[in-house]
């Protein structure tokens, strides 16, 4: 079933713990982006912040590292119980080693493809092992970006490689019309940020998007 996932990238505990609050009883996942400042510019809140928020429970986290070296980090992201683990590639040091760990741990794993990444720079053995292929559809990093079509060409190359066996997810810039084209493209979920959270009612957002991928 095709998943809209709504996304969270801030660094103010207060909006995050206010955004956590107005889904849990709406949608089923939600992304938290994770930036440690490197990666890119801003930070987001810390993993151990998040780790108190009881409301959480409720839904099923995707947390989405965009960090160096995020084969360090999956020891702190198993301590907040999150459903799947998404690395970027480009700051992954060990690949195998997050991706083992992130299994072993017992949660799904994931990579992220930031925009100019192309898909030949991951051998095609690492997708298939992934529970879920990102592909940013902006550059990581920052909210509020328009999205690039060339990334329907990148979903279409990891669907061939991967069939049915792996999701693919596209994350940066989506709105109505563009889901449609990711979903005819491949893709099977859609992490929305500012298409989701500018909507007076969040309920009927997220069914109105739901309809448009399913």
């Amino acid at each position: 079933m095709n998943e809209i996932i709504p996304t969270i990238l801030t660094s103010d505990i207060n909006e995050f713990t206010q955004k956590i609050n107005l889904v849990s009883d709406i949608v089923p996942w939600v992304q938290i982006d994770v930036i440690d400042g490197r990666f890119a510019p801003k930070k987001t809140v810390h993993l151990e912040e998040m780790k108190d928020l009881v409301d959480m429970r409720n839904l099923r986290l995707d947390l989405h590292l965009m960090v160096e070296k995020p084969e360090e980090w999956v020891h702190r992201c198993l301590e907040i119980l999150p459903e799947r683990v998404i690395a970027q590639v480009e700051k992954t040091v060990r690949l195998e080693e997050f991706l083992q760990k992130t299994i072993e741990g017992g949660v799904q794993v994931g990579i992220a493809l930031d925009l100019e990444t192309p898909v030949e720079a991951v051998p095609e053995e690492v997708y298939t092992q992934c529970d879920l292929v990102l592909v940013m559809g902006v550059k990581a990093g920052n909210s509020g970006q328009e999205f690039a079509p060339v990334v329907l060409e990148k979903i279409r190359k990891i669907k061939k490689m991967v069939g049915e066996l792996v999701e693919i997810g596209v994350d940066g810039g989506l709105n109505e019309k563009n889901l449609v084209y990711c979903k005819e493209a491949g893709a099977t979920v859609f992490y929305v940020g500012s298409a989701f959270w500018q909507a007076k009612n969040l309920e009927e957002r997220y069914w109105q998007l739901k309809k448009l991928v399913e």
